[in-house]
């Protein structure tokens, strides 16, 4: 059982390219993530947010601690969900449009690309 309290977020790439969602009510790109539910592990409640955000499945292949959240990275797998919640997009570098900080995504997408080819 985990912490209410926790929220994942993922990093998920194919090739080259991570993906990313655009939340409306933030009017910003983001790593598809949330929080984790009573009796959920992370890795199920990463999966599911990607999921039900972006459409698509993923394979987590590593777990970062980053204090007040966990980030994952991973590999995208195939599009399963035909309605996601938003958007999904593949971006090379991260997007000017963003809602969460800069520094954090510049930090964490270089980690899930060296995390999927260690």
């Amino acid at each position: 059982m985990t912490d209410t309290d926790d929220t994942v977020y993922t990093v998920a790439f194919q090739g080259e390219r991570f993906l990313m969602v655009y939340n409306e009510k933030r009017k910003g790109w983001e790593m598809p993530g949330g929080h984790v539910r009573e009796g959920e592990s992370r890795e199920d409640a990463a999966k599911r947010e990607f999921l039900e955000e972006s459409g698509y499945d993923i394979e987590i292949v590593e777990i970062r601690d980053l204090g007040p959240c966990r980030v994952c990275a991973a590999l995208l797998k195939d599009r399963i969900n035909p309605r996601p919640e938003m958007v999904a997009k593949l971006f090379c570098e991260v997007p000017d449009e963003i809602f969460f900080s800069r520094e954090e995504y510049e930090d964490v997408v270089p980690w899930a690309w060296n995390a999927l080819r260690g």
